[in-house]
């Protein structure tokens, strides 16, 4: 087992000889300190690309880090729900199927709580990541160079290579399939002439050039990229807007080079015996690992699955991905969430917000809405449009203006005075919970336990609703600052709280 490019809570690393391997590294150390640097230690000082060419297409994956912290860290979106994500897992899919991991997971990993220390063990001792410093430099070296800026260096000046790539064309011919590679062994080298000696690096590199050209270990990079950057962000070394960045650009290149997700896994079979470079039983083993995995995608009929969705566009515009930007965090972070209904507070994914508030303030915080700001609102008229929290479609709230001046006005110079949340648009996203004083949640509380806190509520003219088929129930508070209205289920659970706060002339 790899203790670079294998990761599973379930098996630990196992511990090399120590004694063969301190003597390996001196003998290779004696021919080539450079050659040992680039080959075996990807993730090391910044000397061990010295040598190389960046990548071509390397300003393509490149993302903008969050270093300017205006970025706000609290404000995060269930990706795994997104096409990127789910793109991105079916390409990763090669990790869980190797070991015993979930391929609707990144890596086949969800990475609990429970497991980051070991990930974090895994990243310091694969990667040299251990904090955010470090994990921006190997993301950006692993973008400019990495094991493709290699690969195509060897390309360039090795014959034995040559030798490889002339023959197995030759003898398998231009139609070469994975299976055919399969077939070929240091036997088969021997016999043709061809010297064995970093045999598995040869082999790879020819087939992966005789299978994909230059793009021929791209797939194996990117795959790594996607997996190492997927753990940072668990590990708290990259921000979730950072690492979906990075995901989606792998994912548009990995369209853009291949044909399909066995493609992509085929791809990584090969850089890795690049990388592992000579037959050893650790080597033997891990390739073996990944021959295994692709079986088992095969057998159970996973490529079928996922094929379909391969050249799939992506319905999200890039406000869907994207965190968004804070201007006022502080001092959206100074508001608490009251005990008193008639301070107007709610909460959306831990900002607090207290009304009056404005359209630049929702905005801020990260909703997209359906209105313009520049909307014009006649004197004397009600206004109501939908905010989506980050683009998406499921987590929306209802706002409510009054244009109480003597002219007509924008939207945005209005202040919002009444909010309106349900479970309708809430259900598929709860990581985004609409709260009021108390903590009172929707689909969490009953209506029992609103009175319990507050107080025996009114029961309005327009109590009950059929709706679906089903009935719904609206109970209030009002007070002359304002009201709460509750949307209640026939079963007392909440499903909807709209809260409204009155114009005050002085403000």
């Amino acid at each position: 087992m790899s203790n670079q490019e294998y990761y599973d809570p379930g098996k630990r690393y196992r511990q090399a000889n120590k004694s063969l391997a301190f003597l390996a590294i001196i003998f290779i150390i004696a021919l080539c300190v450079v050659f040992f640097k680039i080959i075996f230690y990807p993730g090391g000082g910044s000397d061990s690309n010295s040598d190389l060419v960046e990548n071509a297409n390397y300003h393509n994956l490149m993302i903008q880090f969050d270093d300017d912290k205006t970025f706000s860290s609290a404000l995060n979106y269930p990706e795994k729900d997104t096409p990127s994500y789910k793109w991105a897992a079916a390409a990763t899919s090669i990790y869980s199927f190797m070991g015993n991991g979930n391929e609707k997971w990144i890596g086949g990993q969800l990475l609990n709580s429970s497991q980051i220390p070991d990930c974090k063990e895994f990243l310091d001792k694969a990667y040299k990541i251990s904090d955010r410093k470090s994990a921006k430099e190997v993301v950006d070296r692993m973008i400019k160079y990495g094991h493709r800026a290699r690969y195509r260096q060897f390309l360039d000046d090795n014959k034995t290579l040559e030798m490889a790539i002339s023959l197995i064309e030759k003898d398998k011919g231009k139609d070469l399939t994975y299976e055919d590679g399969l077939t070929i062994t240091v036997d088969y080298f021997k016999e043709n002439g061809i010297s064995t000696e970093s045999f598995l690096r040869v082999k790879g590199s020819a087939l992966a050039y005789l299978r994909f050209g230059d793009s021929g270990i791209d797939g194996y990079d990117y795959l790594r990229l996607i997996r190492v950057s997927y753990m940072c962000y668990k590990c708290g070394y990259l921000s979730q807007r950072e690492y979906m960045q990075l995901i989606n650009n792998l994912n548009d290149e990995l369209r853009r080079e291949y044909k399909s997700f066995r493609q992509i896994h085929e791809c990584y079979y090969y850089g890795e015996m690049f990388r592992l470079g000579d037959v050893s039983d650790a080597s033997s083993s891990t390739l073996s690992d990944i021959e295994k995995g692709i079986a088992r995608i095969e057998k159970r009929g996973y490529y079928d699955e996922v094929e379909p969705m391969f050249f799939e566009n992506d319905p999200h515009t890039d406000k869907y991905y994207q965190m968004t930007r804070i201007e006022n965090v502080d001092k959206l972070s100074e508001t608490e969430l009251s005990d008193d209904l008639e301070d107007y507070t709610f909460e959306i994914n831990g900002i607090v917000y207290k009304l009056p508030v404005t359209y630049r303030q929702m905005e801020n915080g990260g909703f997209v809405c359906d209105s313009s700001g520049d909307t014009i609102i006649p004197a004397g008229e009600e206004f109501y449009f939908e905010g989506y929290y980050l683009g998406n479609e499921y987590s929306g709230l209802d706002f409510g203006v009054y244009n109480n001046l003597d002219h007509d006005a924008k939207l945005s110079d209005l202040q919002i005075t009444l909010v309106n949340g349900n479970i309708f648009r809430w259900n598929k996203y709860q990581d985004y919970p609409y709260k009021i004083a108390k903590g009172i949640e929707v689909d969490k509380y009953f209506i029992n336990e609103v009175e319990r806190k507050f107080g025996q509520l009114s029961i309005p003219e327009d109590h009950v609703e059929d709706v679906g088929g089903g009935k719904m129930y609206y109970y209030e508070y009002r007070f002359d600052s304002g009201f709460y209205r509750f949307m209640v289920q026939e079963s007392g659970r909440l499903a909807g709280i709209r809260m409204c706060r009155y114009h005050d002339e002085s403000e």
